[in-house]
Formats: structure tokens, C-alpha cells, sequence
């Protein structure tokens, strides 16, 4: 069955949910509008999609959430103000309870132009729709079913999104009067009882919502979601920096001296981990999903199919079905990270066009793998190398050779080729050349590292100099995908057991396949065999990494590792821009940036309570080290 339930809100007008948000505007006003909410399927149809109008923006460029950019493997240059560019509060320490450019408690927004997700209030409207789904007149079996699905499904996202960004929170357990505030006397909940609240509420949306959703409801929750979501939820709560820390947490109680986070290490937190990564794979294999292979008409070698299978996945369907679970479809946002994304292609500087401007970090590169399956500082073929150095007759770094399929799907560098603008186009990126540094430190459009963006960059992405218009590749972000419910079992798998099964290995390998890589045995074979004990996790930590680079997942996986302080806490590194030939250009110094990195822990793993929720609700703690 054609799989196509993306979560895609504007793609291509199917589904009016943003027009229906008049209906959170007027039901708070009086009793008559709530009475017409239910008197008719349609009218309660449209109230439903406006359930789904609050769900955070998250790949709205810098804009509306950090993880995109504060993450460690995308940024953005020097140029540009916080309020423009607001993950920035997050690795400069700008962020605090007076000045939260984060606002998903609905708080009032303190930074100018701060966005506002009134996620409290959206949550009751979902038990609105619990309690009164009855008094739809004639209401199909089928209707009445999936709309409470979709109800508890967003009670528990709603929740999940707000664990992950506020740690432990307010629980809103029922239905409460929509003209108070009661649930702002309510003291937060412990951080295991918020885990096993949301997961009691996927599993009750899974239950009643379908697998699979036709073309006509684009948009809407199904059981695979609430599965997958699911999975990532237990993944991070069993993971180092929330189960057992002792460091970080001790002292983080409420106002009765309830603790708000276990202090005692649960090893079997990651048996239901593996066990929910499990139960969510085998739901969206049984529904189709599979991982996405490009159908390539002219036979190609393996590693050649392994870079068009990858950037394809991202790039060549308008929604890619057979491997995104949920995605982002807004093309606002789409043409957002396109036209900052794409390098430049004309001189001299044109803010119009394409910037060049959202890049790849120098970590990020020297992430990836070898083209043997190994980390750069283990492959025979490279591990004794000068990699900053460039070989002799050659245009470019070693760094950029005998690299992965992965890396050269999604990174571009300079001397590379990269298809774009309707063309195979050199990156030139030195000083002075076509993508490089334009002279003028005060031009904001201009690579901060030396290095162009590919992942999320079509052929067809143009700019037309004659009419000064871009052309723009239609295509959704990927959400959650079937890839990281793979790695969510290896990491599951090798935390509990200590070491990889021969499921883990599969899943690993699918993924390796597709990419265009040996199998994880085989590619460590040539390295005395599988690595053990901390190695091996840092070895499945990077697995993940470069499969989900650049997708917003490593802001989250750092902090759940307990690694984001030595992360991001650190001062990034790029190229030499400044110079114009290999020899001055490829040269590593510390990246320019618009602040000082201050990565507090455990202060920043969370954003902070805002100071409006801490005045009006009297049973609020603040988190720790704000």
C-alpha cells in the first residue's frame, strides 16, 4: 500500500488546518461556539485540525527552534542578531527566565519577534475534544475512533515536545476548565512519571488510530507515529544524563521536596527502550516502510549508488514515503533553508539570491566515515595521514578523500562538484572565488567554515539572474524517519547487553547497505574486529550521528549522552578563509562566531522555566542553574 501520511501542514494546500484556527480564537469566548463545534462531522473535523496548528516549527531555518543549528553540525556565520538567528541564546548563554527566545508554554514572548506556541492550551482542547466527541450527531465508527486517537496522540506529543526542551513539567492529566488557569497551580511532575504518562497515551492512541493513512488525509496521526515517537522517548529516558545522575540533579525537587528526577541508575529503562524500538519497527516494516533506494536507470557502482540513494532520500520525491515517518512540509520553511543553503553562483554579493550561508560544520565533516566504513582515526588506509593537508597535485584536502558515500551526498567543499543551479557546478571557496569569502566582513552571506551544504539541495534549485527569482525544489524534512528507529535498537541493544546482536547488526547494515558501505563486520575486520566496552559505544554513537546529520537530532543526542558540555561547549574550528591559495586557505583556525561559546551544566541541557509561568503558578521550580 502507497504509504503518504506525512505531516505536512502546507504541503501543497491539502489539508486547511491553518485556516481552521479560528476555532481556537472563539471557544474560549462562550458556550455557543463550543455547542457548534459538535454539531455536525464537519465542523468537529475542522476543530480536530486545529489540534495540530500548535506543533512547533522545527525547520523554519534559525528561526523558530534551536536544534537545527545549536546541534554542532550546521550553523550559520557571524552576522546577525539573536532575534533573528535564536539558537544563538543557546551556545552564547543568552538564554534565561527574563529573556526565553523559546516561548512553548504560551508564555508572553519577552525577545521582539519570539515565537509562541500556546501548547498548555492546545493540549485542553484535546480533552475538549475527549469529552464532547459524544454529542457529534450520527458519528461514524471510523471518526469516532480516530479523532480520540489523534486526540491522545497529541496529548502526548504535546507533552514529549515539552520534556525534551523543559525536562520535567506540568502533567495535564484531564480536561480543565478552559476560562481558568488551574493547571498552572499544579506542581511539576517527576521526569519518570511525566515518561510513563506520555508513553500510557501513545499506546492508547495506537490502539485506536490507523497504520497507514490515504492521500486524502495527509497530515494526520496513525499508530506508526505514535510507536515511533514513542520509541524516541524511552530511548532518551534511558539514556546517561536522565536516569541515575546524580551530579546534575540531587538537589532538583519541588517546593514539597519531591525529587524530580530518579537518582538511582535503571539498567532495565533501556530494556523498554529496545523493547519499544522494536514493537515501532516492526509496525512501519509490516506497513511498507522501508529505507529509501533511489531506482536508478543506468547500472552504477555500489558506492556512486550509495550518494544518489542518500541525498536522494532527502531531495528527489516531493515527500519521501517510503522512509519518513513524519515530516515537515511547509515550503515556506523548505525555501527558507534552500535559498540560504545553496552556494552562491553569481558575483558580486546579491542578498536575492542563493547565500551559501547555512552550512556544514569543520566537526561535522570530520565525522563521516572513511569510504571503508571506519572512523578517519582508525582505517588503516587513513589513520596515519596529515588529513588538513592537501597531497601533492591535488586541489584539495585529504580530509575530502576516501571519504563515504554519506559525506559526499551531503557535503560539499571546496574543488568539489555539486549539482545545482541546473548545472554541475566547482565549488570555488577560497577568498575571492565564486562561494568564498567575499572581502567584507560585514556581508552576511558567506560560509563560516569553508564548506557548502548538500544534503537538502536539488539540481533544480535556481536562480534566474534575468528575473532575479529563485526556483525552488518542492520537498518535506524528515520528522522521524525508519533509519533512527534502527539505531534507537542498536543503542538500546548495546546499553543493555553490552555489546551488538545480531538484530542490532542487521539493522546497522541495512542502513550501511543503502549508504552504500560495507557491512559493520566486515568494514571492522580491517581494524582487529568490533571494538567493546566504551568504544563500541562511542562507535554507536556515531553511527547515529552521521546517519542523522544535520537533522536536528544532535542537539538532543548530546545532551541525553551527557556530551553536550564538551560538544558545544568548545570553540568550533573552520578553514583559513582569508586565504586565497590551498596553501593559506587550508589551514584550520577557530571559526569566527557572533558570541562566546558558554555551555553551563546542567543549566543549558534545558531552556528555562519562563519568569511568567514561575509568577503564576506558585508550585513552579525553576531548572537547575538558572
Amino acid at each position: 500500500m502507497k504509504r503518504t501520511y506525512i505531516i505536512a501542514m502546507a504541503l501543497f494546500g491539502i489539508l486547511a488546518i491553518f485556516s481552521c484556527k479560528k476555532y481556537l480564537n472563539v471557544v474560549p469566548n462562550g458556550t455557543a461556539s463550543l455547542d457548534d463545534v459538535w454539531k455536525s462531522e464537519t465542523s468537529c473535523q475542522q476543530f480536530v485540525n486545529t489540534l495540530y496548528s500548535q506543533r512547533p516549527d522545527k525547520f523554519y531555518g534559525s528561526a523558530f527552534a534551536p536544534e537545527l543549528f545549536a546541534g554542532g553540525d550546521i550553523i550559520t556565520g557571524p552576522k546577525g542578531t539573536t532575534r533573528w538567528f535564536r539558537y544563538k541564546s543557546i551556545l552564547y548563554g543568552e538564554e534565561n527566565p527574563n529573556n526565553s527566545y523559546f516561548q512553548y508554554m504560551g508564555s508572553k514572548s519577552t525577545p521582539t519577534g519570539t515565537a509562541n506556541y500556546p501548547i498548555y492550551k492546545t493540549i485542553r482542547y484535546c480533552y475538549l475534544l475527549l469529552n464532547n466527541i459524544d454529542k457529534v450527531p450520527n458519528i461514524s465508527k471510523v471518526n469516532y475512533d480516530y479523532w480520540r486517537g489523534e486526540a491522545l496522540y497529541l496529548i502526548a506529543y504535546y507533552h514529549q515536545v515539552l520534556l525534551e526542551y523543559y525536562g520535567p513539567v506540568v502533567l495535564l492529566k484531564e480536561d480543565i476548565d478552559l476560562n481558568t488557569n488551574d493547571e498552572m497551580s499544579l506542581p511539576r511532575s517527576p521526569f519518570d512519571s511525566c515518561v510513563n504518562f506520555i508513553t500510557a497515551k501513545y499506546d492508547q492512541a495506537a490502539a485506536l488510530l490507523p497504520v497507514t493513512r490515504p492521500t486524502s488525509q495527509l497530515g494526520y496521526a496513525t499508530s506508526t507515529m505514535a510507536r515511533a515517537y514513542k520509541s524516541r522517548l524511552l530511548l532518551m529516558a534511558a539514556s546517561k544524563q536522565y536516569n541515575g545522575n546524580t551530579a546534575d540533579y540531587s538537589s532538583f525537587k519541588n517546593k514539597d521536596n519531591t525529587p524530580l528526577m530518579s537518582l538511582t541508575y535503571d539498567k532495565e529503562k533501556w530494556k523498554k527502550a529496545l523493547d519499544a524500538a522494536q514493537d515501532a519497527i516492526t509496525s512501519a516494516e509490516n506497513a511498507g516502510f522501508k529505507l529509501y533506494i533511489h531506482p536508478s536507470a543506468t547500472p552504477v557502482s555500489a558506492f556512486d549508488q550509495g550518494v544518489i540513494n542518500y541525498h536522494d532520500a532527502f531531495c528527489e520525491p516531493a515527500y519521501n514515503t517510503d522512509e519518513f515517518i513524519e515530516a515537515s512540509g511547509s515550503q515556506s520553511d523548505v525555501q527558507v533553508i534552500q535559498q540560504n543553503a545553496a552556494p552562491r553562483v553569481i558575483l558580486p554579493y546579491n542578498t536575492s539570491s542563493l547565500r551559501g550561508y547555512y552550512v556544514p560544520t569543520l566537526e561535522a565533516v570530520e565525522t563521516y566515515y572513511s569510504k571503508n566504513g571506519l572512523p578517519m582515526n582508525v582505517d588503516p588506509l587513513t589513520k596515519n595521514l596529515d588529513l588538513y593537508s592537501v597531497a601533492p597535485g591535488d586541489s584539495t584536502a585529504l580530509l575530502h578523500r576516501n571519504r563515504e558515500p554519506r559525506f559526499y551526498a551531503s557535503i560539499g567543499f571546496d574543488r568539489d562538484k555539486m549539482a545545482v543551479n541546473n548545472d554541475s557546478l566547482v565549488l570555488r571557496l577560497r577568498a575571492g572565488e565564486p562561494q568564498g569569502d567575499l572581502g567584507n566582513d560585514n556581508l552576511e552571506y558567506q560560509s563560516c567554515s569553508g564548506y557548502i551544504l548538500k544534503k537538502y539541495i536539488h539540481k533544480s534549485i535556481y536562480w534566474n539572474n534575468t528575473t532575479k527569482t529563485i526556483s525552488y525544489k518542492t520537498m518535506t524534512f524528515p520528522l522521524i524517519r525508519l533509519a533512527e528507529l534502527y539505531l534507537n535498537y542498536a543503542e538500546a541493544d548495546f546499553e543493555y547487553t553490552g555489546s551488538l546482536s545480531g538484530a542490532s547488526l542487521n539493522y546497522l547494515n541495512k542502513i550501511r547497505a543503502r549508504a552504500g558501505l560495507p557491512n559493520f563486520q566486515d568494514s571492522w575486520a580491517l581494524a582487529g574486529g568490533i571494538p567493546a566496552s566504551d568504544q563500541l559505544r562511542d562507535v554507536v554513537h556515531q553511527e547515529r550521528t552521521i546517519e542523522l546529520m544535520m537533522e536536528g537530532r544532535r542537539y538532543f543526542d548530546l545532551r541525553r549522552w551527557g556530551a553536550a558540555a564538551a560538544e558545544l561547549g568548545k570553540t568550533p574550528k573552520s578553514w583559513n578563509l582569508k586565504g586565497k591559495t590551498a596553501a593559506d586557505f587550508y589551514k584550520v583556525i577557530n571559526m569566527l562566531e557572533s558570541g562566546v561559546r558558554v555551555y553551563q551544566n546542567p543549566r543549558t541541557n534545558w531552556l528555562a522555566i519562563p519568569i511568567e509561568e514561575l509568577n503564576k503558578n506558585p508550585n513552579m521550580v525553576q531548572n537547575p542553574g538558572y
